[in-house]
């Protein structure tokens, strides 16, 4: 079974424990998101074919009228999540961000235009950098350290970010062009 970056996402998650897809949806939105967003249109066929194919388990586990099914990492399912970890890809880095593009095409556009869309996008680095270091004692509380060190990242990326389109909006405020 050929499996995609979805898969692992999905499979990494059950290796921290047993979750339904709302559960999987609800780490990856404080975790990978990030750098690596799933959606529930993505998860669920995804655990249908992981549980077809044996590396995941389902179970019911409803209450009364809600209809609930909590999937759990089999062993076949850890073995390849723990192959596909211990084997580096080198692959390229891809960002796709609607902001950035706007950025890129922004020469077409009044100077007070672009500065506004650059305080923009430093207010949205911040508040993603914000919300990542509200869930740091949770990440830093567990006993998972590479998670940690990612949510770390994923900070200072987007404190950086943040930092450079405020320098670059302050620039061309004083009429200095980014060049």
């Amino acid at each position: 079974m050929e499996l995609n970056p979805t898969s692992y996402v999905v499979l990494g998650s059950l290796s921290f424990g047993p979750r339904s897809g709302y559960d999987i949806k609800q780490l990856a939105d404080i975790s990978t998101r990030h750098f690596w967003a799933i959606s529930y249109g993505q998860i669920y066929p995804e655990l249908r074919r992981l549980s077809a194919s044996g590396l995941v388990s389902a179970e019911d586990a409803s209450r009364g009228t809600r209809h609930r099914t909590v999937y759990h990492l089999t062993d076949r399912g850890r073995q390849m999540l723990n192959e596909w970890v211990s084997e580096p890809a080198l692959t390229k880095v891809e960002i796709r961000d609607e902001m950035l593009l706007k950025l890129f095409f922004a020469d077409a556009v009044p100077r007070k235009d672009t500065v506004r869309l650059l305080e923009v996008m430093r207010r949205r680095h911040r508040e993603i950098a914000a919300g990542l270091r509200e869930n740091e004692p949770m990440a830093a509380a567990q006993q998972h350290e590479m998670k940690y060190e990612v949510m770390r990242f994923g900070i200072a990326l987007h404190e950086w970010c943040a930092d450079w389109y405020g320098k670059l909006a302050a620039d061309l405020e004083r009429g200095r062009g980014a060049r």
